[in-house]
Parts: structure tokens; C-alpha cells; sequence
């Protein structure tokens, strides 16, 4: 089992999953989305609100504001030296106390810890006009997307398999399966029916629908073709890590519990 990496960004990445299964790659999935942690506000306190939106809305969206995150430096509540109380190892203020008229971005919010601010700075919060007021105290804590949307570290995060396409010598060359591609796999070489990008195929078999001389196979491998793409709170190589290291302790946990078990 290997990674190859085909593309990356500051906030994509793209690669191959080599000689896996569907179980661990799915398993890989859903460990980004729902178990890596990020910071993002649990609750609000409103201590002026004269805008046209009620204090739930401004907290909802608050809410969903990303947060950059460190997770060396903040712990979970329930593992903290505090046992919840709350305390700077474990959850963050952000403060805000604007007056209108003035649209109030996620730019406007001001944290204690300065490495914890916005990802973006022009996520738009609310309008105040003339007169209109708005101050809260936001405070964040860790928190995992299996608990709430608002602390997934990615916004896509799937995998299709990489198929294998085979042209038998059966092919009567009559390109029938070129014209009936939609994604341009099959390329017409010279006479010859040849793969021009198989990671494109997306397994629709119209090729094999349309060959009349049956000359076509495709067969699934055990190589994924990964997308993932990090909002932004931590790089997207880091939520790939963290991931695994996730799975890997589950997976130490569950062989101490069937060990105890026999």
C-alpha cells in the first residue's frame, strides 16, 4: 500500500491510493471528514444586539465561520487539565463590538490567541445600519465533524476507483467505442484503439454498450483516485496525517480489546 501524489495546492491535493481495498479507503474518507478536529465557536454570548437579525442567526453563523487550528497547542474539553471548566488550553474567546453603519465581516472578530483567527477575513456576518450595534464574546473549542458539520477540515473529500481497460484482439477497429466516450479514455492511434487517460474513466461502460465484437473489458483495481480539499484551518497534508495516525489508534484499541477478550 503506497501514495502517489498527482497534484497539489495550498488547499487540494489529489492522489492514488496503490494496492488497497475498499474498506480501508473508505475508512480513510471518513476519518478526514469526521474524525480529524478543528476549532470553530461552540456558543456566543450577545451583550448588544440592535442589528435586524436575531442572536441565534449571528451565532449560527458565527458558527460556521473556519478557524485556523493548532492542534498541538488546544486539547478537548473532556481531556483538558480543567475537566471541562473551560480554561486558554481548551477553548478560545473571539470579540467583536462594532457600530453601524458598517457591514461586520469575520475580519472584525478579534481573538485572544492571535494564530486563531478567521481562514478568511470577508466572510460577511451581518449589515448594521445607522445607529445599530452589535458586541458578543464568541468562544471556540475542538471538535470533530462527527459531532457537527461546522468542525469538518474539509469541503470534499471522495475517491473512485482506477479502472483497468483492456482492448482484446477481438477489436474489429470500427472506433465505435471512441465516438461513444464521453470523457475522451479512448483515443483512436493510428488505426489503433489505445488509452489516451485512464484516470478520467468513470467506469460508465458505454464503450463496452456500444462494441459489438465484445472486445472491450474493464475491470476494477485496487488503486483509488483521491480528491481532498482542506477549508482551510489545516493544511491539507496535515488532516491526511492526522487522519491515518486516528485510524491507527482505533484500530491498536480495538486488537487490546479482543486480546482481552480471548
Amino acid at each position: 500500500m503506497k501514495v502517489e501524489i498527482l497534484s497539489e495546492e495550498e488547499l487540494k491535493i489529489k492522489f492514488i491510493l496503490k494496492d488497497s481495498d475498499y474498506v480501508f479507503a473508505n475508512a480513510w474518507r471518513r476519518a478526514m471528514k469526521s474524525l480529524v478536529p478543528t476549532l470553530a465557536v461552540d456558543y456566543v454570548d450577545f451583550y448588544l444586539n440592535t442589528s435586524l437579525l436575531y442572536d441565534e442567526i449571528i451565532a449560527h453563523r458565527i458558527g460556521l465561520i473556519p478557524l485556523k487550528t493548532d492542534l498541538e497547542r488546544y486539547n478537548f474539553q473532556d481531556k483538558c487539565v480543567c475537566e471541562g471548566e473551560g480554561c486558554p488550553n481548551c477553548q478560545v474567546s473571539l470579540r467583536l463590538n462594532v457600530e453601524g453603519p458598517k457591514t461586520v465581516y469575520s475580519g472584525d472578530l478579534i481573538p485572544d490567541d492571535p494564530e486563531v483567527k478567521p481562514v478568511y477575513d470577508n466572510i460577511p456576518i451581518v449589515e448594521l445600519y445607522e445607529g445599530q450595534q452589535l458586541m458578543l464574546e464568541a468562544v471556540a473549542r475542538l471538535g470533530t465533524g462527527k459531532e457537527h458539520a461546522k468542525f469538518q477540515p474539509v469541503s470534499v473529500c471522495y475517491y473512485k476507483v482506477v479502472p483497468r481497460i483492456d482492448v482484446t484482439e477481438d477489436c474489429n477497429l470500427c472506433m465505435k467505442c471512441v465516438e461513444a466516450c464521453p470523457r475522451n479514455v479512448l483515443k483512436n492511434d493510428n488505426g489503433k484503439v489505445v488509452v489516451e487517460d485512464i484516470l478520467e474513466c468513470s467506469m460508465c461502460r458505454d464503450c463496452v454498450r456500444v462494441c459489438e465484437a465484445n472486445a472491450i473489458v474493464i475491470e476494477e483495481t485496487n488503486d483509488f483516485l483521491f480528491t481532498v480539499e482542506s477549508i482551510g484551518q489545516l493544511p491539507v497534508r496535515t488532516v491526511m496525517r492526522k487522519a491515518l495516525e486516528i485510524l491507527k489508534e482505533k484500530a491498536e484499541e480495538a486488537n487490546k480489546i479482543l486480546e482481552e477478550l480471548s
